[in-house]
């Protein structure tokens, strides 16, 4: 029971521009997420105010990502840093 992975376009924008290590790191933790998005394992916290929408710490990036769990789609909202992540 796999989840599908979506990006929203300015989060798939911003994953291209990362350089290879660091790419390949946010694509290992979102593979794991695949698998599970509320795995014990990784960093994960829910979005205060929300229902569904999560956050994935890795390293000084943060995933900001929502679950629709009756089709089995996680939806990768905003990619960034820790510090530019959470501004509007």
């Amino acid at each position: 029971m796999n989840y599908e992975i979506k990006f929203l376009k300015d989060a798939y924008k911003y994953l291209q521009r990362q350089d290879r290590a660091t790419r390949n790191r946010i694509l290992d933790h979102l593979q794991i997420l695949s698998q599970d998005p509320r795995h014990p394992e990784l960093n994960i916290k829910r979005m205060q105010g929300t229902d569904n929408q999560f956050r994935l710490r890795v390293g000084t990036y943060r995933i900001i990502y929502s679950v629709i769990d009756n089709e089995l789609i996680v939806i990768v909202v905003k990619v960034g840093a820790r510090g530019d992540i959470y501004k509007t």
